[in-house]
């Protein structure tokens, strides 16, 4: 990047700003970091599906931090994890540890089911993700069974127990 020598300053101009097709700044992204859920609901998994993207496709940690550390001076300070389900992707909090230590990265978020938040939720909060969506259809174990999910409850609630602690 060109910079302007000022006496003993040097100045560098500031990165463009993400805006979007309507001129609004881009501070908030939703990341998805796997394709796979362990529920396996009908609306998530289509009639005829034929299995899950190969991990070879997805980003690798470094190629994630990589985007995010260009796009925070852009502008870019939420980062929402997603997926399928977040918590499934192995080693997730060592990639909210890389995100939450980009420079601008002001909040860090994570949408879950739930069913391994109580097995994640100290790593993660040790990691810096700040807050937690968790995404439930129901507590009602027959809507859950109407989607075609697998019910956990149990596991929702503990997930949700151990987030609070």
């Amino acid at each position: 990047m060109p910079t302007k020598n000022r006496g003993n300053i040097i100045m560098r101009p500031q990165a463009p700003l993400l805006v979007d097709t309507f001129g609004r700044r881009i501070e908030y992204l939703r990341l998805s970091v796997t394709d796979r859920c362990d529920l396996r609901c009908t609306y998530c998994i289509p009639k005829g599906f034929r299995g899950f993207q190969e991990p070879a496709s997805w980003l690798r940690f470094e190629e994630i931090e990589r985007l995010i550390s260009i796009m925070a001076p852009r502008g870019l300070k939420r980062v929402r994890l997603t997926g399928g389900e977040p918590l499934v992707r192995r080693d997730l909090p060592d990639l909210a540890a890389r995100l939450a230590a980009i420079p601008g990265i002001d909040d860090l978020s994570l949408s879950t089911n739930a069913t391994r938040l109580h097995a994640l939720a100290a790593p993660l909060k040790a990691a810096g993700v700040r807050r937690v969506n968790v995404s439930l259809d129901s507590l009602r174990a027959d809507r859950v069974a109407a989607e075609g999910c697998r019910f956990h409850a149990d596991k929702d609630q503990y997930g949700r127990d151990a987030w609070s602690e």
